[in-house]
């Protein structure tokens, strides 16, 4: 059974669960640092797909710094109008561009130095057209993490999703440990 409310006739996680996946236990089980710090350095541009409601983003915009900025992506307006409450009242407005995409394009985002897709691929319509637009997004010899929660994506879905990513120009660099999850390092070659 899954314990996710999805709005009717949707594929894409309400805004209004999110808190299931935005709130301070999952940093202790996902500890953003340990996932991804080592990837993220002061003055990055950032790109972040499925941002939801800002439980990475926020992390995100600390680890870019004050020249960094994390281009925080989502399908609903709703989600990205509560980021933007939670990065004006961290401080952290100048730092975050929310940018809200369409469910069947993300559209041209500006070139990133790591792209985090973190429990959202699963919900793209597209999973070839999705890493085709990653690959363009990325400089090359940069990294996006993929991550894909293992109580409700299936291994073989999972790697379909990284195949998927592989065909669009990635190459596989590592696969990282992360609580509850399938991950991979991609790298752009």
């Amino acid at each position: 059974m899954n314990f996710i409310y999805r709005e009717q006739g949707s594929h894409v996680m309400s805004w209004r669960s999110q808190w299931t996946l935005d709130n301070p236990i999952r940093g202790m089980l996902q500890s953003p640092q340990k996932m991804f710090g080592h990837m993220v350095k002061p003055g990055m541009t950032v790109v972040e797909t499925g941002c939801g409601t800002g439980f990475f983003t926020m992390a995100l915009a600390c680890m870019v710094g004050l020249t960094g900025k994390v281009i925080a992506v989502d399908i609903q307006a709703e989600a990205l109008a509560k980021l933007e409450e939670k990065v004006e009242r961290a401080g952290l407005h100048q730092r975050v561009e929310t940018w809200k995409c369409e469910a069947d394009d993300i559209g041209v985002l500006p070139k990133a130095d790591f792209v985090l897709s973190a429990y959202m691929a699963h919900e793209v319509p597209d999973i070839s057209a999705y890493f085709c637009r990653m690959a363009q997004c990325i400089k090359r010899n940069c990294r996006m993490l993929l991550a894909e929660p293992k109580f409700h994506v299936s291994s073989s879905s999972y790697n379909k999703e990284v195949a998927a990513a592989i065909r669009a120009g990635f190459e596989l660099d590592k696969l990282p440990s992360i609580f509850l999850s399938h991950a991979a390092v991609l790298r752009r070659g």
